[in-house]
């Protein structure tokens, strides 16, 4: 094998992966649209007292559009598990979901959501990644991504960044 024909096979492998990276950067965006459409979406089924900082308990509407929410949260940090949302994004999201969380009203449902699975004691909480993060001292230690570094970089994460 010539040094020229390798050059070429190392050159054509970098373009690879380059490529790669770029679906998979295109892919998050997708991922993100959805998950932001479908976030605007439950606000807009919530009423002002939800979206206030009213200490007052959820009526059965609000409460229905709040555990909707929760739903989205844990759906999206599942997503960041597998490597489908952006450290950035991330980042803002994250940060996000514990401002929402410290409003009364968002705070008591979640309360009665985890009473419930207490309750139950059916095994694992449905909502593990969500827990997670709600209970952890900072975003990046609640991050339920834990990549390698290589498939970070293939996935359009940031390399070196690990929780």
């Amino acid at each position: 094998m010539s040094v020229a024909t390798l050059v070429v096979a190392i050159l054509g492998f970098i373009g690879v992966l380059f490529a790669l990276r770029q679906t998979y950067l295109a892919r998050l965006r997708q991922f993100e649209a959805k998950y932001v459409e479908r976030y605007w979406a439950i606000l807009d089924g919530m009423s002002l007292s939800a979206l206030s900082l009213a200490d007052q308990v959820a009526d059965e509407d609000d409460e229905k559009v709040i555990r909707k929410y929760i739903l989205l949260c844990e759906d999206e940090l599942q997503m960041r598990k597998i490597g489908y949302i952006s450290d950035s994004t991330y980042d803002e999201w994250a940060d996000g979901m514990l401002s929402q969380f410290k409003q009364p009203m968002f705070g008591k449902v979640w309360k009665k959501v985890r009473g419930e699975w207490d309750a139950k004691e059916r095994g694992s909480f449905p909502y593990e990644h969500l827990s997670d993060l709600l209970d952890a001292d900072s975003i990046r230690r609640g991050d339920p991504n834990k990549m390698l570094p290589a498939m970070r970089m293939i996935r359009g994460l940031t390399v070196g960044r690990r929780a």
